[in-house]
């Protein structure tokens, strides 16, 4: 895309997005209208978890769970929409967020009537109620649901010690460190099904290999656990049916609308639609439509099974490319642009039929082969192209960079940047290997390079890996708080972690780190025993036979995913607030140890009154200490040793048998994500480094907010400081510059180059918002003129109106950088 308009003109672009003139098809553009309307509320997987509990309440729960399935997939209101090539829906709405009754009972009856929260009324992910839905759900669903949720099931089993500790949303305190209750009422894991392997072997294969392993149970040299097992592949020869009828649906569908078609074009179409669902997934895809159809199909039945927070697509340009040679490029049956219209159908249906803030559908292109060599190809073009003229906040593109990368791949990359809507996101090869050579320190070289996003930045090798990855997440804010209050909760005054001694006191920086070190292993201990509880309860009444079937190792081992099934079994633990804990260690080290200047006494007493009447000493604490993210080494050695401190505790988790869930599995680090910063903020109060409560921690690796003034380079040399490679779900830095940084060629050029400096120092994953500040705040005044601002919140996208006013500020008051 090339902008040519005067310097004037340039300088007061506020996003180069509302310059951008894409040239895809009417069709594009009715479909792409339909990801910007305000979703609905759909009760049908909440009525077939009721009808077939009821019919099949005496069963193992594994086939209630499968009944579940077959009953909502068959039962399901389907539709083939206007001008639609990739169909396939996930609620029965064309844009519509599914409610099951068994995880969000209590949370609808909580909100349902809010008149804050409430679903039509708050602020942000609004859902359209109709008065009859919330009729049926104050007097059928609810009360059925009532007591048998999985939130009830949960804090049924859990002691009251770890609800104090692990718990916040039901802890007599809620401000505690630890928010380990993320898996008290949600699906199971994240998800990356193996769309591979349906390409080439399809459903029919896959219910042909259960069906082998289930017959081996009736060998005379089979002796232990037999039942469980045939339950288990009973549950998943169930779904596998039900998920074939369902596909089968659309092709009956398609027939029948092409049979009543006036619109030759359209009749023509609707009858390749009808061949393509009889077709796949259930059998081998044989070309381009086909392939997109049989992904998307998977992916609407993994969202139809769990419906948890995270469903990833992986590798996609690798596994992709070869239907795409086929049909394109070797039979010559479709022409490029087809392909690229046919994609564009599908990266829409990702934004259109999954709702919800903060959902990440991570796409991988780019990278390496497992040899070595450059994986980028036609497709991963294709999908750089398409993500340009499309512009929805899914699906969540991740680009995987490394030395070879061709220039032409950066550079139409740097472009789709540069409109700024936050996609994609870079990921570092360098690092990325390095990380994942920790979570799988089995596999070889060949294994790592071949490892994909899943989530939002977490590292996974595709397919024989179950990624329970957002399970806990520890506030180093908040642990440096108890720190400096030997152990009580300022803004509770509760005496909630160990004693560790009066900071006036302590005679060196010493103890401030033994004391630090004391409260991170305490906390960290307690977070380990609220997340066995719960991922033990989750594997008992929700268990995923469909997913299942779709990885490797459950049907060898005949054995569900939710119960270790994989091959490896992690799970994800988060790193809070880096950047305000670093810093403000930096100015006790610095203000109080090195320089004397400030007393112990001076330094509590402004904290304790947030700062409020101590503004000198707060502009002392800001100004005359180095911060994190400036290329310094005294601030950027703090904030590595909280890192390398937090994760002395996860490697000590990792040896204690009695914190990790009776099949076992692998405890693995992160730094925090989407808006937990804006939460954690509201949990800890005022800090050293000047910071003022309630106001939002630092996100993810990024410093604190307008604390970067050296730069992007600086800010990048900090990070490369960090033992990032021990994180092995990663960590993302956000940057934000200047529309006017990417204003013409050369500076595209200087963009390609930045990102290779990025991943030539050892970043694994940057991410960057190109917007002004000015842009910004015209949004928050006049949102309904700004409905498809798409801005990068953290670890995704969204579109900015659709933010609440706390997380909009935030990304307002990160550094705009004017300058390389």
């Amino acid at each position: 895309m090339s902008i040519e308009l005067s310097g004037e003109k340039v300088q007061s672009v506020g996003s180069w997005q509302e310059f951008f003139v894409p040239t895809y098809s009417e069709r594009i553009k009715k479909a792409k209208k339909r990801a910007l309307t305000t979703p609905e509320i759909c009760l049908e997987r909440a009525r077939a978890e009721m009808k077939a509990y009821e019919q099949y309440k005496n069963e193992p729960r594994i086939i209630q769970r499968a009944r579940v399935l077959e009953t909502y997939l068959r039962e399901k209101t389907i539709f083939i929409l206007d001008d639609e090539l990739i169909v396939g829906n996930i609620s029965g709405k064309p844009r519509g967020s599914q409610i099951s009754g068994e995880i969000m009972a209590d949370f609808v009856d909580s909100e349902l009537d809010d008149p804050v929260k409430g679903f039509e009324v708050r602020r942000y992910d609004k859902h359209i109620v109709h008065p009859e839905e919330r009729r049926e759900l104050r007097e059928v669903l609810l009360p059925y649901f009532k007591g048998k949720t999985i939130g009830d099931y949960q804090l049924e089993r859990v002691d009251a010690e770890v609800i104090e500790k692990a718990y916040p949303t039901v802890s007599s305190c809620p401000h505690i460190p630890n928010v380990g209750d993320t898996s008290m009422k949600r699906d199971v894991g994240h998800q990356m099904a193996n769309y591979e392997k349906v390409l080439h072997k399809g459903l029919k294969g896959i219910r042909e290999e259960v069906e082998w392993y289930m017959a081996q149970l009736d060998q005379t040299y089979m002796h232990y656990g037999l039942q469980e097992k045939r339950d288990f592949y009973k549950a998943a020869l169930i779904t596998l049916d039900a998920a074939m009828a369902y596909a089968k649906r659309y092709a009956d569908l398609a027939r029948e609308m092409a049979a009543k078609e006036a619109n030759p074009k359209r009749k023509r179409e609707l009858k390749r639609i009808a061949e393509v669902c009889e077709q796949v997934p259930a059998n081998p895809a044989r070309d381009w439509w086909e392939a997109l159809q049989s992904v998307w199909m998977i992916h609407v039945l993994v969202w139809c099974e769990l419906s948890g927070w995270v469903h990833c697509f992986g590798r996609f340009d690798q596994y992709m490319y070869p239907f795409y040679k086929k049909s394109v490029i070797d039979e010559k049956a479709m022409r490029r642009d087809e392909a690229l219209e046919l994609l564009e159908c599908f990266w829409i249906k990702t934004a259109v039929y999954t709702t919800g803030q903060g959902l990440s559908q991570a796409l991988v292109i780019g990278g390496q082969t497992c040899d070595g060599k450059d994986a980028c190809n036609e497709v991963t073009m294709l999908c750089l192209e398409a993500e340009e003229q499309v512009g929805v906040v899914q699906p969540e593109t991740a680009m995987r960079i490394w030395e070879g990368t061709p220039d032409k791949y950066l550079k139409k990359a740097a472009e789709v940047i540069r409109l700024g809507r936050g996609k994609p996101k870079f990921v570092g090869d360098r690092k990325g290997i390095q990380m994942v050579s920790k979570a799988y320190p089995d596999k070889t070289l060949k294994d790592w390079r071949d490892y994909a996003v899943l989530g939002c930045t977490e590292t996974d090798l595709p397919h024989i890996t179950m990624g329970h990855l957002y399970e806990g997440i520890s506030s180093t804010p908040k642990l440096l708080e108890l720190v400096l209050n030997n152990g009580k909760c300022t803004l509770c005054g509760k005496q909630i972690g160990p004693l560790t001694g009066d900071p006036r006191t302590f005679e060196s920086m010493a103890a401030v780190r033994w004391a630090f070190r004391k409260q991170v292993f305490y906390w960290m201990e307690y977070l380990a025993k609220g997340i066995k509880v719960l991922k033990e309860g989750q594997a008992s009444r929700l268990p995923a036979p469909f997913c299942s079937s779709l990885a490797e190792g459950p049907l060898q081992k005949g054995l569900d995913i939710t119960r270790g099934g994989s091959w490896y079994t992690h799970y994800g633990l988060f790193l809070g607030g880096l950047a305000d804990t670093a810093d403000s260690l930096a100015v006790i080290d610095k203000l109080i140890y090195r320089d004397k200047k400030i007393t112990w006494d001076q330094l509590l007493e402004a904290i304790k009154a947030n700062w409020d009447g101590y503004e000198s000493l707060r502009q002392l604490c800001i100004n005359s200490v180095p911060k994190y993210g400036n290329d310094n080494d005294f601030a950027d050695d703090w904030a590595a040793w909280v890192m390398d401190t937090w994760y002395d505790s996860v490697d000590w988790i990792n040896t204690r048998k009695d914190l990790v869930p009776y099949w076992g599995g692998t405890y693995l680090g992160a730094t925090n994500i989407a808006v937990i910063n804006v939460m954690l903020g509201e949990m800890a109060g005022a800090l050293p480094n000047g910071h003022i409560y309630p106001k939002p921690h630092a996100e993810t690796l990024s410093p604190v907010q307008g604390m970067d003034k050296n730069g992007p380079t600086a800010l990048i040399k900090s990070v490369s400081k960090l033992p990032t490679h021990r994180f092995a779900l990663g960590g993302a830095v956000n940057l934000r510059l200047s529309p006017q940084l990417l204003a013409t060629d050369r500076d595209l050029d200087n963009f390609v180059s930045l990102l290779r400096a990025i991943e030539e120092l050892g970043l694994y994953h940057v991410q960057f918002n190109v917007v002004s500040s000015d842009l910004l705040h015209k949004a928050m005044k006049e949102p309904e003129n700004y409905k498809d601002l798409m801005v990068r919140v953290a670890s995704y996208c969204t579109y900015f109106v659709d933010l609440a006013k706390e997380q909009q500020l935030d990304i307002i008051n990160r550094t705009e950088q004017q300058s390389w």
